[in-house]
């Protein structure tokens, strides 16, 4: 069941700026954060127009991957799920999962998922699958800006930045055209090669130039790069479920969040400043991530 309604929480007070969160890791197990936002205008048009379902793309290890496996299986729609890489038996954790709510997995190579965006490509795609809508990559479309509006509202009104993680940027765009006159959003990318507004731009051509001054793109925490970590980022979500219960996946909510609180500690916003982290969601990665590097990032 996804939970209509999430809470802010206080998460700690630092050189006299107030940080918050936006639980919205707590609407559902798997269909959480910014997935649901995302996903919900896709899921609704496939419903109510003459479509086979939904077909979307992803990695091995992918959270929109079990989103949208988890969200059509809710809405009782067909999903297909085009994997990059090989498969592999037994099926990882994420994918496992996806397969149990009624997924349909076709693994492809790496050279082939290059062809994703190709019209040709996707025609044959529609072919093979009975006409189903097909959502981009990360739920990257319009329809998942139109979504990600919806994250902010009028409960988020009092604070003055709003900061979260970055992949494909469609989230980022979203919260930026939902943004009140007094508030700025920071984002803060999980790849070390990001040109996120380069790229949503493509999807929606308001956000050229849109509101330059609400917004600020900080690179330099990426840890590497994507799905990279060293000892420093584990060791902080340990700590920050710790003191506060707040979980945070490795890939993406962990690094936004050092970012931040990073940012805050070095004396980047005046005093009395009130920021509300973004909770994307993303947890059900973590057991791939376990999985994958042998050890257990929290003990319960």
């Amino acid at each position: 069941m996804i939970k209509k309604s999430v809470p802010i929480q206080h998460l700690r007070t630092l050189n006299e700026v107030e940080l918050f969160v936006k639980r919205d890791d707590l609407m559902h197990p798997i269909i959480s954060g910014n997935k649901l936002y995302k996903l919900k205008y896709s899921i609704a048009k496939a419903k109510n127009e003459e479509y086979g379902g939904i077909l979307t793309f992803g990695g091995a290890y992918s959270n929109h991957i079990a989103a949208t496996a988890a969200y059509c299986k809710e809405e009782g729609i067909q999903s297909v799920g085009i994997i990059r890489g090989e498969s592999t038996q037994p099926l990882n954790p994420t994918l496992s999962y996806s397969k149990s709510c009624g997924m349909t997995l076709s693994f492809i190579d790496r050279t082939t998922y290059r062809s994703k965006d190709d019209p040709g490509y996707l025609e044959k795609l529609k072919e093979d699958f009975n006409n189903p809508l097909i959502i981009p990559e990360g739920g990257a479309n319009l329809e998942g800006i139109t979504g990600a509006q919806e994250i902010i509202g009028a409960q988020c009104d009092e604070f003055d930045i709003i900061a979260l993680a970055v992949g494909t940027g469609t989230t980022l765009a979203g919260i930026l055209k939902a943004l009140s006159p007094h508030q700025k959003v920071i984002g803060f990318p999980v790849h070390k090669h990001a040109t996120v507004f380069e790229d949503v731009i493509q999807i929606d051509s308001e956000l050229q130039g849109y509101r330059q001054n609400q917004y600020s793109i900080e690179g330099g925490y990426h840890f590497g790069g994507y799905a990279k970590w060293n000892d420093a980022l584990i060791q902080f979500m340990r700590s920050t479920y710790d003191e506060g219960g707040l979980k945070t996946d490795p890939i993406y909510t962990s690094k936004a969040l050092y970012g931040i609180i990073d940012m805050i500690q070095k004396g980047s916003f005046e005093i009395g400043t009130k920021i509300l982290f973004i909770h994307t969601g993303g947890l059900q990665g973590i057991g791939g991530f376990e999985q994958r590097h042998g050890f257990t990032i929290y003990a319960s």
